[in-house]
């Protein structure tokens, strides 16, 4: 008996509580049932949007320019970066493959930067380091360990 006593004498109580969690929640079931997952493309171009913003903030280092952010034909994220000095072309380019790499590693962002959160595991930013249009590599960056948003 006496939770029906409740009820009648806070009915007004009750009813604006449920008022304010239905509205709430059929706003979001409706949201819901309209959003769309992102395909592959649609996440690949804002985490090209995300990086271009990155590399913004932290310019590559040792002087060197990050000239353009694209997709690629193959889908990956493409960063050319500009070594405008001839000398520092010149030890990238006689070294071995391996040196070569460490030398393209400087111009990633580091394994903690907030870039990678909008990367899914199998997407991976891409350094193309060039001295006046000769390209001396192309080479993904180190992959990184964490998942992203979107995967």
């Amino acid at each position: 008996m006496w939770i029906s006593d409740i009820i009648s004498s806070k009915r007004w109580f009750i009813t604006s509580l449920l008022i304010t969690l239905m509205i709430p929640g059929a706003v979001l079931a409706t949201l819901s049932f309209y959003a769309e997952d992102m395909t592959q493309e649609e996440a690949l171009e804002v985490a090209a949007v995300a990086v271009k913003n990155y590399i913004d903030e932290n310019p590559p280092r040792q002087g060197w320019q990050a000239t353009k952010v694209y997709i690629s034909e193959e889908q990956n994220l493409m960063v050319d970066v500009h070594v405008p000095r001839f000398d520092h072309a010149e030890v990238i380019r006689t070294r071995s493959e391996r040196i070569k790499y460490s030398y393209l590693k400087l111009a990633c962002p580091p394994d903690n930067a907030w870039v990678y959160e909008w990367l899914t595991g199998e997407n991976r930013i891409w350094i193309n380091l060039h001295h006046h249009g000769k390209s001396l590599l192309e080479a993904p960056c180190p992959s990184n360990k964490a998942k992203g948003f979107f995967s």
